[in-house]
């Protein structure tokens, strides 16, 4: 009897196209413990954290929420990398994962372990948000993006993304002095070029976690005032607009390097994160290869569309499948029947090892009922669903990210 479907994708090897995985230096400086697996794994974008220690209150606390995906895709990774089952969740068995857990990290090779061995990912891409040059990180799994939020809030020497980074901490890397607006644009082109010769694969927006992601068109005249105040006294909307400025800026820029751009969609500032608010620079830059994440969710269709619509449009399910398997099902299916299964890729989006196999082996799951159930309608051939699998899981990251 040969293997199912099933079966065969489960031993596919990956290219995971996000990933946020904390350096072994920064993650075994803690005290680790099953919280930060559950924290890596968005748990506790679910459900509050209770003291480090107390393993009766987040007992009670995952209880809650034990219908969340985030908290599924956990537990299957603890269960299968582990041996302990956490779901349902009780005090003793979440004490005895601590253990696990601590134990497993004083191997300093554990994160390669687990990402090649167990969960068979062979590259991914690192969007390392904490250090932007990507500090220690094992180069040969993964392969760093840029991310370019920091870049909008060079108005004023005070304002930081939301991640607490401001711009004005690249001057020392280009031993450069940031006094005028045309110096400014120039710290914006070198970061972009330095980026490419650090071998950065594309540069990432999570701006929609920072403001609207709908960009204007904005006079270099017009962003040069707004400039040259200094951050003094500065309106919301002369803000937006020095934002939409140097964005355009940096696509501008990214077009000329060749660097594909990856856009947060959806969830984040709901009001601002559509997807659809990006047609007008999905159009004006039609040389440039834009990633949408996430499935825009709650905005799948939206996103399938535009991706339709527009050729230099490449969707990436990272995050989706944890945020709703249902979601991506029936996402994927419509990108299948849309023709744009050769666009399509995967990524974990989590902090920890342990998040990003979970993930996958969620996705994975997702992926192949999905195929079947498409087999058995006799919409596709088996050898056409393996294709499609084999090119979602690593085939079409490889081509576009170079990295074959």
């Amino acid at each position: 009897m040969g293997r199912s479907l099933q079966d065969k994708i489960a031993e596919m090897h990956v290219i995971d196209t996000h990933e946020h995985t904390y350096p072994y230096e920064v993650i075994s400086g803690r005290d680790l413990s099953i919280v930060d697996i559950l924290e890596g794994s968005y748990v506790f974008w679910a459900t509050s954290v209770p003291k480090r220690d107390d393993y009766e209150a987040l007992a009670k606390n995952l209880k809650r929420i034990s219908g969340s995906t985030f908290y599924k895709s956990c537990s299957i990774a603890m269960r299968e990398i582990y041996g302990i089952d956490i779901d349902p969740p009780k005090a003793e068995s979440l004490a005895k994962a601590s253990k696990l857990v601590h134990d497993a990290y004083l191997n300093k090779d554990w994160i390669r372990k687990v990402f090649k061995e167990k969960a068979l990912i062979d590259k991914a891409l690192l969007d390392p948000y904490w250090n932007f040059w990507g500090g220690s990180f094992d180069t040969e799994l993964f392969s760093p993006v840029f991310r370019i939020n920091m870049l909008l809030f060079g108005y004023s020497r005070d304002a930081k993304d939301h991640n607490g980074n401001s711009p004005y901490v690249l001057e020392k890397y280009f031993n450069m002095k940031v006094g005028s607006f045309e110096d400014y644009i120039e710290l914006i082109d070198k970061s972009l070029e330095e980026a490419k010769r650090r071998n950065y694969v594309a540069i990432k927006s999570a701006l929609a976690y920072d403001r609207s992601i709908l960009f204007q068109e904005v006079d270099a005249s017009e962003a040069k005032h707004i400039f040259e105040k200094s951050g003094s006294g500065l309106t919301d909307r002369e803000i937006r607009l020095f934002g939409d400025f140097v964005l355009n800026r940096i696509i501008s820029k990214a077009g000329e390097l060749e660097l594909p751009v990856q856009f947060h969609t959806g969830l984040a500032l709901i009001e601002g994160s559509s997807p659809m608010n990006l047609v007008n620079i999905l159009r004006k830059y039609s040389n440039v290869n834009f990633v949408f994440f996430h499935g825009g969710y709650p905005w799948i269709r939206e996103t399938a569309a535009l991706a339709f619509s527009f050729p230099n449009l490449y969707l990436d399910l990272c995050w989706l499948p944890i945020i709703s398997p249902s979601a991506c099902k029936i996402m994927l299916r419509e990108i299948i029947e849309l023709g744009l299964s050769s666009r399509t890729m995967w990524g974990g989006d989590c902090w920890v090892a342990e998040a990003t196999y979970g993930a996958l082996k969620l996705f994975k799951n997702i992926l192949a009922e999905v195929l079947q159930d498409m087999i058995s309608d006799r919409y596709l051939k088996p050898d056409e669903a393996l294709g499609i699998a084999s090119g979602i899981l690593r085939e079409n990251a490889a081509r576009f990210f170079n990295l074959l």
